[in-house]
């Protein structure tokens, strides 16, 4: 049995870089298949990157509306949960992507007080997912937890990305209980313009 060692300069050392380069077809075939697989691909990856930001921001939602609840039972206090453009008051708008606050309203009147301290702050989302609520009888700004964990108004916040067409639906119950639905309050498909 014969043993070869390969030597530079034979094919399998340094002596024959030279055979190894790209003639310009190639080049510019390849740069065509990647053009049309990242036209494919990338807006496909804007949608999802979507998507996952409407997941996101429901589950930040729901994980502070229960929260708040949680903190009105176990507390036996009223908690209130607001829209916030500044982190620190409640702001009269529906645009719950702007920010939120959460704080126990001591003298019940629905506003924060100096003295009322701050439980969560919530920053805005600045990523062209909206998060609107409807409440009932016209209230879209905050929800009140009562002791007894029950919630008002009930309503439902309507949580969209422009990018995906599509959304889905928070939905606040009286009992202070939410369910996420495709649909509406009223049984109607939301779409996002």
């Amino acid at each position: 049995m014969e043993v070869r060692k390969p030597c530079l300069g034979q094919g399998m050392g340094w002596g024959n870089l030279h055979n190894h380069g790209y003639t310009l077809i190639e080049l510019l075939i390849t740069l065509a298949v990647i053009s049309v697989l990242a036209l494919n691909v990338f807006p496909n990856i804007s949608a999802l990157l979507a998507q996952e930001r409407s997941v996101i921001l429901t589950n930040k939602l729901s994980a502070a509306l229960a929260f708040a609840r949680s903190e009105s039972v176990t507390k036996q206090m009223t908690i209130i949960t607001c829209q916030s453009n500044n982190g620190s008051q409640c702001n009269r708008s529906g645009n719950w992507h702007n920010g939120w606050i959460i704080f126990a309203d001591k003298n019940a009147n629905k506003q924060r007080d100096n003295d009322e301290k701050l439980l969560h702050v919530f920053a805005a989302v600045n990523h062209g997912t909206q998060a609107i609520f409807n409440g009932s009888r016209g209230i879209d700004h905050y929800i009140k937890y009562n002791p007894s964990g029950q919630a008002t108004p009930n309503g439902s916040f309507l949580i969209c990305n422009p990018n995906i067409g599509v959304g889905r639906a928070l939905i606040m119950a009286p009992s202070g209980r939410l369910r996420l639905s495709k649909k509406q309050r009223n049984g109607t498909a939301i779409t996002c313009s």
